[in-house]
């Protein structure tokens, strides 16, 4: 049987990569909302949110 393209590259994505889901808050986390839809067409969202882990490990280290 032949497979989609499409199924493909989701069986190669699940694979390769860890979801992660957040949350925020409309109340709470409106600044943090407001600069991801400003930004998006700038910097993805996985990839802000990569460089703001990394940014934290430097100066907080990790937890291991």
């Amino acid at each position: 049987m032949g497979y989609t393209s499409s199924e493909v590259k989701m069986r190669y994505n699940d694979k390769a990569y860890k979801k992660v889901g957040i949350s925020l808050r409309n109340d709470k986390d409106a600044d943090i909302i407001a600069f991801i839809d400003a930004n998006k067409e700038k910097i993805g969202t996985t990839q802000l949110f990569r460089e703001a882990l990394e940014l934290y490990i430097r100066e907080n280290g990790t937890t291991k």
